[in-house]
C-alpha cells in the first residue's frame, strides 16, 4: 500500500512539474503526422499549430523523421515548432526533424515555405529541399522562412540545407526579431532585412556549403556570381555578432529598399573569399555601420550613392580574391567618413597584382593606427574629391606609398616604415624590387610568415627546378663581392634543407645548398664572389628541392681591401 500511494504520488509531481516546464506541447504525431518522407504531413503540423494558438500559444513538437510538406506552413501567434536539435549540425538532411520542401519550383516570389507570425518560434528544425538541382542556375524557389509582417519572429537552432532564399525579414515588418544558431547554404539570397524599426539581433549565423560545393561546379559558380550572404535596408539598429559567409559574390550588402537605409553594428564577421565583401550603397547618414573584430576577404566597395559613415575597427582585411578594378582592399566613394582603426591589410590571392590597396576617390577618410604589410604597392591613393582625411600613426611595411591628388584638408603624419639599416654601399635585391632587379619564372605565393626582409616573401613548392627566382644587381664597378641570402622563418617546417642558390660570377657559377630551416631572419652569408660591372652577373633559386623554397632578399656587399 505503501508502494501504491509512492507511485501514484510520483505521477502526480511528474505531471505538474511537467506542466510548470512545458505548458501546452503538442506532437504532430498526435494529429496525424508520418515522417516517412513520403505522405503529405502539411495538414498535420498546420493543425497542431492552431491548436496551440487557440490555447493562448504553445510548442508544436516534430519528433526524428523526415516529414514531407507539399504545400507551406504559418506558425501562428505565441507559437513555436520545435524539432529535437538543440544546436544546428551540418551535412544532417533526412535526420532529426527534417521538413522536405518542395512547393513553389521555379516561382520565387510565391508563398514562402515557412511563415511566421508575432512572438512565433522555428527551433531545432532542418529543412532540405529534396528536388533541388546542381545546375546553373538552380531552381529558383520563394523565401524558406520569413516574417508575415510581424514583430519578435524568431530562428533559433536551424540548419537550412540548401535553400534558394534562406530567411526574409525584409519584405514585410520584422521588428525585434531574434535569429541566434542558423546554418545555411542560401544558392542565390541569405537573409533579408529591412523595416526592422526597432532593435534586431542576428548571433551565430553560418552561411557555408551545407549541400553542395565544389570549385567549378555548376552550384560554386552560380553563388560566386549571383549569391549575397547578407542584405540589410533600413534596420533602427541592428546588432549583429559572429555572423560568416564563404564563397559568395557579396557578404555583406548594405542599401535603401522601400523605407530607406539602416544602421547595423557588426562584430566578429566575416565575408571569407568572397567577390566582394563589404558593399556599401547607403547606410543612415547619422548612424552608419561599424564593424569591429572582423576578418574580410575580398572588395571593400563603398558606393558613390552612400552618405553616412563606415567604420572597421580591429579588422583583417585581406584584399581581394580578383584582382582587379584598380584596388586590392578598398575603393572608397560618396560623400560618408570611411574609417579604418587598427586594422591590418594583406594581399592574401596572388592573383591580386593591382598596386593600390586603399582608392578613395570622394568624401572623407580616416586611416589610423594600422599596419600595412604589403610591400612595393601604392597604400592610399587619395583623388581629387576626397573632401578631408587623416593618415597617422601606421606601420608600412617597406617604404610608405601615400599618393595625395587633393587640395582639401589632409593630415599625414607620425607614419613609420619598415626600413632596416644596412652599409652604405649594399646592394639590397628583396622580392618586392622591380623586374630588374627580381624576377620569377612559375607558380610562387605570397606570404606573410614573419621574418621577412621588408614583411613578405615569396614561396614556391618543390618539384623539378620549374620554378625560378632570380636576383641581378646593378653592379657599379668590377670587384670582389659578398653575397648574402635573407629568409624569413620556417614556421610550418615545411621549408627545404637543400634549396640550390646558384651565384652567377664573372668566372663561371657555384652551387650552394642552404638549409631554410635555420638561420633565418637575419643574412646569412653564401661566399665571395667577382662580379663585373653592370648586369652581368645574377643569384638564382630553383625549386629542385626537398620540400617548399622561399624567395625574400639578396644583399651584394663590395669587399674592401686594406
Amino acid at each position: 500500500m505503501f508502494i501504491t500511494c509512492k507511485s501514484i504520488f510520483s505521477v502526480i509531481l511528474f505531471t505538474l512539474i511537467s506542466f510548470f516546464i512545458w505548458g501546452n506541447t503538442y506532437n504532430v504525431k498526435d494529429y496525424g503526422a508520418k515522417g516517412d518522407g513520403k505522405t503529405d504531413d502539411t495538414a498535420a503540423f498546420q493543425k497542431a499549430m492552431d491548436e496551440a494558438t487557440k490555447n493562448n500559444g504553445g510548442i508544436v513538437f516534430a519528433p526524428t523523421g523526415n516529414y514531407l510538406i507539399k504545400t507551406h506552413l504559418t506558425i501562428p501567434d505565441f507559437v513555436t515548432l520545435e524539432g529535437v536539435w538543440r544546436c544546428p549540425t551540418s551535412w544532417s538532411e533526412n535526420k532529426g526533424a527534417t521538413l522536405l520542401a518542395v512547393e513553389g519550383a521555379g516561382k520565387p516570389d510565391d508563398t514562402p515555405f515557412i511563415t511566421l507570425f508575432k512572438n512565433s518560434t522555428i527551433k531545432g528544425v532542418t529543412v532540405f529541399y529534396p528536388n533541388q538541382t546542381e545546375t546553373n542556375p538552380p531552381i529558383a524557389y520563394p523565401w524558406c522562412i520569413a516574417s508575415g509582417g510581424a514583430d519578435n519572429c524568431s530562428i533559433i537552432d536551424v540548419l537550412l540545407v540548401n535553400p534558394y532564399m534562406a530567411v526574409d525579414f525584409g519584405t514585410r515588418v520584422a521588428g525585434r526579431h531574434y535569429i541566434k544558431n542558423l546554418y545555411a547554404q542560401p544558392l542565390y539570397k541569405g537573409l533579408f532585412i529591412d523595416q526592422c524599426y526597432d532593435v534586431g539581433r542576428v548571433e551565430d549565423v553560418h552561411f557555408w556549403p551545407f549541400w553542395k560545393y565544389k570549385e567549378g561546379d555548376p552550384i560554386a559558380q552560380f553563388i560566386q556570381e549571383k549569391g549575397t550572404a547578407f542584405i540589410l535596408g533600413r534596420t533602427d539598429w541592428e546588432y549583429m555578432s559572429n555572423c560568416f559567409a564563404i564563397f559568395y559574390s557579396v557578404g555583406f550588402h548594405f542599401l535603401k529598399v522601400n523605407s530607406g537605409p539602416g544602421n547595423a553594428l557588426l562584430n566578429t564577421c566575416g565575408a571569407d573569399i568572397c567577390h566582394t565583401a563589404v558593399l556599401v550603397d547607403d547606410c543612415q547618414s547619422h548612424a552608419g555601420i561599424s564593424f569591429s573584430n572582423s576578418q574580410m576577404y575580398g572588395d571593400i566597395t563603398i558606393s558613390n550613392t552612400n552618405t553616412g559613415p563606415v567604420k572597421f575597427t580591429g579588422c583583417g582585411l585581406f584584399g581581394s580574391t580578383h584582382g582587379k578594378g584598380g584596388f586590392t582592399h578598398a575603393k572608397i566613394s560618396g560623400s560618408g567618413q570611411i574609417s579604418f582603426s587598427n586594422c591590418h591589410f594583406l594581399t592574401l590571392d596572388p592573383r591580386n597584382k593591382e598596386k593600390r590597396v586603399v582608392y578613395a576617390e570622394s568624401g572623407g577618410l580616416s586611416i589610423i593606427g594600422c599596419d600595412f604589410m604589403d610591400v612595393g604597392r601604392e597604400h592610399i591613393f587619395l583623388d581629387a574629391g576626397i573632401q578631408s582625411a587623416v593618415i597617422m600613426g601606421n606601420r608600412f611595411r617597406g617604404t610608405a606609398n601615400i599618393i595625395n591628388m587633393t587640395n582639401m584638408n589632409i593630415s599625414i603624419l607620425g607614419n613609420v616604415e619598415d626600413k632596416r639599416e644596412e652599409e652604405r654601399e649594399a646592394i639590397i635585391i628583396d622580392n618586392s624590387s622591380g623586374s630588374d632587379s627580381f624576377k620569377t619564372e612559375g607558380e610562387w605565393f605570397g606570404a606573410n610568415v614573419g621574418g621577412g626582409y621588408l614583411g613578405d616573401l615569396l614561396w614556391a613548392k618543390n618539384g623539378k627546378g620549374e620554378c625560378k627566382a632570380i636576383w641581378t644587381p646593378e653592379i657599379p664597378e668590377d670587384g670582389m663581392y659578398r653575397v648574402f641570402v635573407w629568409y624569413g622563418m620556417d614556421v610550418n617546417n615545411d621549408h627545404a634543407a637543400n634549396a640550390p642558390f646558384t651565384i652567377n660570377h664573372k668566372n663561371g657559377s657555384k652551387e650552394i645548398k642552404v638549409n631554410l630551416k635555420k638561420n633565418s631572419m637575419q643574412w646569412y652569408l653564401l661566399g665571395e664572389f667577382p662580379f663585373e660591372k653592370g648586369r652581368k652577373g645574377n643569384m638564382t633559386l630553383t625549386n629542385a628541392a626537398d620540400q617548399n623554397l622561399v624567395a625574400d632578399a639578396v644583399k651584394f656587399l663590395p669587399v674592401k681591401r686594406d
